[in-house]
């Protein structure tokens, strides 16, 4: 939630992704038409080829390309990716099952007495047009380590476009012309294209400019914090709220490539640092890592940033280590002398687990900040806000005019899918209620 870009922008954008997904289906109809084949067996082969240029364009919206990265943040990009991906896969799935209801004649493609490889190819790319969007949503509860789900989804994915658009050309009703095969191969190179560009091209660009861990801090809650200097480089201009994907280690290649959220403000490009607490395998290495250590980078990206100059003041929400993009934001206002108002909600489990405590307090005297801490493992003697975030505590909190505020959320997904509901409740503009979410492993 939360972008950049107008709205009219974004409708823009919008129209642009209908007409590329649909470009290759138009192609056709510009084109002489074959012989109808009766309606549904026509409106079955119009669902595979939009389904086929949607899995092709899930490609282009995780290409990283600053763009959409910068205009509509993260959470809007993971959105209609997942979305996409879905609606994609339902389109795919339906073309094959919409062509053997209307004629069963069409189970020779499945019969491998007829044509082994193209079974051999088929129903891997059928099994695996599930297995993508079935393992993007439940990788957790399937325990798939990151790396190997992410190396898996590219395979899974690029096979079946592969095979896909192998299997356009070799059907060929409605492709018969060369300019049309031309343009279905061109389609999918573009998209693949992409994935090259993500795996193998900016991979090869970080390696020319190399960071180096300078300091491996414990902070509270069980927290670790990097941070890395550029290496005969003139650093990266970030700004505050914004992520890169990290990959540490002798080789930007890595399987090991996570998105992270900066916890240092702007000022200095070439001195940069991440806090995470250890949740998966990846984490919990990091209180082990040494001064020395490369480290490769690739952004920044991310719309989660505030405005250089407002007139309006900021709400901040965060969960334990939700708080390190908006630590970001709060140092670089104090690397600004920036006098606007900031609330910012920090839940944690107990006073002690409060991860940047003791700065949050110095932050509080240079900064126009109040901090309301919430915990839900709180002692007898604690005398602040005790459970979870909820719509009374912040009834009574909120100040009356939320027009006159920014609203940044940063936390666990319970905490955000309330403070967004709460939120999206009042006359507030959605462009100012900005969310970031990162599942790091």
């Amino acid at each position: 939630m939360g972008m950049k870009y107008s709205y009219l922008q974004a409708f823009g954008w919008l129209l642009l992704y209908v007409v590329m997904i649909l470009s290759p289906l138009l192609l056709v109809v510009a084109g002489p038409l074959q012989a109808g084949r009766g309606f549904w067996i026509e409106f079955g082969v119009a669902l595979g080829f939009i389904g086929l240029a949607m899995m092709c364009a899930q490609f282009l919206i995780t290409g990283r390309f600053r763009v959409l990265a910068q205009g509509f943040g993260s959470d809007n990009l993971l959105h209609f990716h997942t979305a996409t991906g879905v609606a994609g896969m339902l389109l795919v799935l339906a073309h094959p099952a919409i062509l053997l209801w209307a004629n069963p004649e069409f189970r020779e493609y499945l019969d491998p007495s007829v044509n082994l490889p193209r079974v051999l190819a088929l129903v891997p790319a059928t099994i695996f047009t599930v297995l993508i969007v079935v393992f993007s949503l439940w990788r957790i509860p399937f325990r798939l380590m990151y790396e190997w789900w992410r190396v898996s989804h590219g395979f899974m994915s690029m096979f079946v476009v592969f095979v896909g658009t192998v299997h356009v050309m070799q059907v060929g009703h409605h492709t018969h012309l060369w300019w049309q095969k031309g343009y279905v191969v061109l389609f999918t190179c573009v998209a693949l294209g992409a994935i090259l560009h993500v795996r193998v091209i900016r991979p090869f660009r970080m390696k020319k400019r190399a960071w180096e861990i300078v300091e491996v801090r414990p902070e509270r809650g069980g927290a670790t914090t990097l941070v890395l200097e550029a290496k005969g480089h003139e650093g990266m201009a970030i700004e505050a709220g914004q992520y890169a994907w990290v990959t540490v280690g002798g080789s930007p290649h890595g399987l090991q490539q996570h998105p992270f959220s900066f916890s240092s403000g702007e000022a200095d490009r070439k001195r940069v640092s991440f806090t995470a607490k250890p949740a998966g395998d990846f984490t919990r290495t990091w209180s082990e890592m040494k001064v020395g250590t490369p480290v490769y980078m690739d952004g920044p990206y991310g719309a989660f940033t505030p405005e250089k100059k407002s007139d309006r003041g900021m709400i901040l929400f965060a969960g334990g280590v939700g708080v390190t993009p908006i630590m970001s934001i709060l140092r670089t206002l104090a690397e600004r002398g920036d006098s606007r108002e900031c609330i910012l909600f920090y839940g944690n489990r107990t006073f002690e687990d409060v991860i940047f405590r003791e700065e949050l307090e110095e932050l509080e005297k240079v900064l126009n900040l109040r901090v309301i801490h919430v915990l839900s493992d709180a002692g007898e003697d604690w005398e602040g806000n005790k459970g979870y975030l909820d719509h009374a505590m912040m009834e009574k909190e909120l100040p009356k005019d939320l027009l006159a505020y920014d609203y940044y959320i940063c936390g666990p997904e319970p905490m955000m899918n309330l403070v967004e509901s709460e939120l999206a409740s009042t006359k507030i503009p959605l462009p100012r209620i900005k969310s970031e979410r990162f599942q790091i492993v």
